[in-house]
C-alpha cells in the first residue's frame, strides 16, 4: 500500500500508510519509498517521509538493486530540493554520502558527471558534518573530477580543484591527469596567475 502510494504520488495515501507499514519496506527492483520518490522527484512525500526520522526509523542509505541510494538517484536527477532536503537532517538520519553503486559512483560522481553544479556546491556545504570523500573512484578509477572533466562540466570542475581535500597525483593515473589538465588549460592557466602584479626590486642595482 505504502509503496503503491508513492508510485502514484498520492500523499495522502502515503500519510495513511505510513500508520500501519515499515517505511523501510522494499518492492521487487529494491525501492523503498524514500528511493521511489527521490529518483521521480517527488518532493512533497521525500518531505513527510523525513519529517520525523527517528520516530519511523527510516533507513535513507538503503540500496537498490543497483545499489543505488535515495541521494545517488536523486543527485543522477538534479533534484536539488531533495538533495537538500536529505542532507539537512544528516544527523539524525546518518546519511553516508559516499556509498557506492554497483558502478563504483557515488553521489558526487553521478552528480559532476551529469553537470548538476547546484548539488555538488551542496555536497560539499555539507561535506564537514557528511564526511564527503571527493576522492572516490569508481571502477573505471574515475573520480568526480575526471567525470566533470570528460564531459567539459567546467564549473564542477573548478569547484573540485579549489577543493581542500581534492588529490590528483595521488590518486589518478598520468593519462587521466593528463586530460584534466588538457580540458581544462585555460581556468588551470588563470590559477597559476597572482592576482595582482608583484614588484620586486634587486639590491645588488
Amino acid at each position: 500500500m505504502l509503496l503503491q502510494a508513492v508510485k502514484n504520488n498520492d500523499i495522502k495515501g502515503v500519510k495513511k500508510a505510513l500508520d500501519n507499514e515499515c517505511v523501510n519496506n522494499k518492492d521487487n527492483d529494491g525501492d523503498t519509498a524514500l528511493i521511489l520518490a527521490s529518483k521521480e522527484g517527488y518532493i512533497d512525500i521525500v518531505k513527510l517521509l523525513l519529517e520525523n526520522p527517528e520516530k519511523t526509523n527510516i533507513d535513507v542509505n538503503i540500496q537498490d538493486e543497483d545499489k543505488n541510494t535515495a541521494l545517488i538517484l536523486a543527485s543522477q536527477e538534479g533534484y536539488i530540493d531533495i538533495v537538500k532536503l536529505l542532507l539537512e537532517n544528516s544527523e539524525k538520519t546518518n546519511i553516508n554520502v559516499n556509498i557506492q553503486n554497483y558502478d563504483g559512483e557515488t553521489a558526487l560522481i553521478r552528480a559532476s558527471e551529469r553537470g548538476n553544479t547546484e548539488i555538488v556546491r551542496l555536497l560539499f556545504k555539507n561535506s564537514n558534518k557528511t564526511n564527503l570523500d571527493v576522492n572516490i573512484q569508481d571502477d573505471g578509477e574515475n573520480t568526480a573530477l575526471t567525470w566533470a572533466s570528460y564531459w567539459e562540466n567546467t564549473e564542477i570542475v573548478k569547484l573540485l580543484l579549489k577543493h581542500r581535500k581534492v588529490k590528483l597525483y595521488d590518486i589518478l593515473d598520468y593519462t587521466q591527469i593528463k586530460e584534466v589538465l588538457r580540458k581544462n588549460v585555460d581556468y588551470i592557466d588563470k590559477l597559476k596567475q597572482p592576482k595582482k602584479e608583484v614588484k620586486y626590486y634587486d639590491k645588488r642595482f
